[in-house]
């Protein structure tokens, strides 16, 4: 794969990340009332999943599309109990970003960093049927 496009995609997540520790900071300090900052980090982990699409690297765009539906599905939810747990999904998304980065160009590492996240992907499809079995929202909303 071509370092340079990896390298883009890379400072693609890094930005992302420290955007999305805002939206997660924000949650926290509202104890989690503001549920728009849920699709917020929907919105922003959509781009890592379509740039990982794109690039051919299979694990990290079901992992983020994961990450993306139950954030989404958190936003249109009132379960608190729900919520609380995918705040701490976010905050380990957050914490496997920032392995993401550091393996990638190796691909013994990289390998070894899919198969936590073919494990966290399965904790969001768990995450999702138990806690928002009734919720349909999967993307954003377009007014």
């Amino acid at each position: 794969m071509d370092t340079e496009m990896l390298t883009f995609f890379v400072d693609e997540i890094k930005q992302i990340r420290n955007s999305m520790t805002v939206s997660i900071s924000s949650l926290i300090e509202t104890k989690l009332a503001d549920s728009s900052k849920f699709e917020e980090v929907g919105q922003m982990v959509d781009r890592i999943y379509g740039t990982a699409a794109t690039l051919g690297l299979t694990e990290i765009s079901e992992y983020t599309k994961a990450v993306k539906d139950v954030s989404y599905m958190a936003s249109a939810s009132e379960n608190e109990a729900g919520k609380k747990k995918v705040l701490k999904f976010l905050i380990k998304y957050v914490e496997l970003s920032d392995l993401i980065c550091e393996s990638i160009f190796d691909k013994k590492e990289l390998s070894k960093i899919n198969l936590q996240l073919k494990i966290e992907k399965s904790k969001a499809n768990l995450l999702n049927q138990r806690e928002f079995f009734s919720v349909q929202k999967k993307s954003c909303a377009i007014e």
